[in-house]
């Protein structure tokens, strides 16, 4: 089992300048093995990245000699992403998508590189953490190494004045066990994910997303105008030095980016890995978030709650913990089918928050209904209650993760908390 842990390092400036070089070395291999495979194609040459770096490593010494001031592997692993771009933009080319590599920019608080497994070390201390790589002092980890096992790797990354290394390591099942609180029922769950309530539970709960880039939108664009108005190169051929106060500038609007990433991410780790606990089966709908994107009117804040992010970290965390994730196809009217009757109301729009059914009367909250439904479409059984008890375990693993939760009240009446195992 391969598991990633992600912490932030407190490295010294001498430790800051030689991330800053391996950041340079890995844009520099990525752009001139992008450039090699253009020129290839051109000349009706058949190029892969194996022949790219042999011919790389051939001239790097006479022509880029100071990629030898870093790890072997900031310029060789390069190599290996422009491979995986090239088959991604092949494999999206078959279903009518153009997603042809582009050359890496150089931006600044950003970057990253990779090091191999067998060029650094963790030391263990009694309250830290360190990292340990070549040619450098042992950097101070800000938490300790969680998983035990074999490193295979690591990735160093600068997102604004931060540095991050996300160690790679080949462990156990026991070993994630271990670190993982424990699973708390095997019950069935609908989950029905939207703009106004995040997620619709149908066990009659929802939880609201926090919607960082709705809340601090007004200070993103005010920091970007203030940018703007500094000096510094505003076209491609222009040579205007970037001052001081551009670099400040661009350090604040980097920190505020992060800091709504960050708030966004800490969101959808929390609440997927506290479905992944709480339910041995979840239901869900197959959407097509790209194709929502399209919508103008939506397209932000659909952005903001990464409803594509929430489905992929299901999907990974679903397979360490043993869980089974459904889902509906596209087009299956979860929000217009009737969970009481099964009639289906064609003239529903957006917004309609409440369904009401004119077959047999039942008044129900859309998302709920839609929860519940996934629930019947994707598994066949009888249903069971969904106890008191397993419902104040999972608030109260919400509430210790401080994520906001609410009851649904709109049907409530005419559904019971009940789902189908």
């Amino acid at each position: 089992m391969l598991l990633s842990h992600k912490i932030e390092l407190t490295p010294n400036n001498k430790a800051q300048t030689h991330f800053k070089k391996a950041f340079g070395c890995a844009r520099l291999a990525y752009n001139w093995g992008l450039a090699k495979w253009r020129e290839s194609y051109k000349n009706g040459i058949k190029s892969n990245h194996f022949a790219l770096k042999k011919e790389f490593n051939a001239l790097k010494k006479e022509k880029f000699p100071f990629v030898y001031e870093v790890s072997k592997y900031a310029t060789a692993q390069p190599f290996t992403h422009l491979n995986l771009a090239f088959q991604k933009f092949f494999k999206d080319l078959k279903l009518g998508k153009v997603s042809y590599p582009k050359f890496k920019k150089k931006r600044e608080y950003q970057g990253s590189f990779y090091i191999g497994g067998d060029q650094i070390k963790v030391i263990q201390g009694d309250k830290k953490d360190y990292l340990k790589i070549p040619n450098l002092p042992k950097i101070k980890m800000t938490e300790k190494l969680r998983l035990q096992g074999k490193i295979n790797g690591a990735t160093i990354t600068q997102r604004g004045d931060k540095f991050y290394v996300s160690i790679q390591i080949d462990t156990t099942q026991e070993e994630f066990n271990r670190t993982q609180l424990p699973i708390k029922n095997n019950h069935t769950l609908g989950v029905d994910t939207g703009i106004k309530a995040f997620a619709s539970l149908s066990n009659g709960l929802q939880v609201q997303a926090p919607k960082p880039l709705n809340r601090l939108t007004r200070r993103l664009k005010r920091l970007a105008r203030q940018l703007d108005k500094k000096q510094h190169p505003k076209t491609k051929g222009d040579r205007t030095k970037k001052s001081n106060n551009y670099l400040k500038a661009v350090l604040r609007l980097n920190r505020l980016h992060t800091r709504i990433t960050n708030t966004r991410k800490d969101f959808l780790h929390k609440l997927s890995t506290a479905l992944v606990r709480h339910a041995k089966v979840l239901c869900l709908e197959s959407l097509k978030v790209k194709n929502m994107l399209k919508n103008s009117r939506l397209a932000k804040a659909l952005s903001d709650v990464s409803i594509s992010t929430f489905n992929t970290l299901l999907d990974y965390k679903a397979k360490y913990y043993g869980r089974e994730i459904l889902r509906a196809h596209t087009f299956y009217p979860s929000s217009k089918t009737c969970s009481g009757c099964g009639s289906i109301k064609k003239d529903l729009s957006l917004n309609d928050r409440v369904y009401q059914c004119g077959a047999c009367g039942v008044v129900i909250d859309r998302d709920f209904n839609a929860s519940i439904n996934l629930v019947k479409h994707l598994v066949s059984g009888v249903p069971t209650e969904f106890t008191p008890a397993d419902m104040t375990a999972m608030l109260g693993d919400l509430a210790t993760n401080r994520l906001a939760t609410s009851m649904v009240e709109t049907g409530m009446q005419q559904k019971p908390l009940k789902i189908f195992c």
